[in-house]
């Protein structure tokens, strides 16, 4: 599955390095691309479940979540 979230914060390489370091820590995503300029974050992975999980978690690491 892939998701795409719409999140304010991200400013520069280290965010989107930051936000992506992150996401991949969740046991059920695949992969993430994080990109500062649009705030979209791609995320794949094997459980709708697993959304939720990560849009917590970008609030947790200081970035906001616009939409999913």
């Amino acid at each position: 599955m892939k998701t795409i979230i719409l999140t304010k914060g991200m400013h520069c390489n280290g965010c989107e390095t930051r936000m992506v370091n992150a996401l991949q820590q969740i046991e059920d995503v695949t992969s993430a691309k994080a990109d500062a300029k649009s705030g979209k974050v791609v995320i794949k992975h094997k459980r709708d479940e697993t959304i939720s999980e990560a849009k917590s978690l970008i609030g947790e690491i200081g970035f906001e979540v616009v939409e999913a």
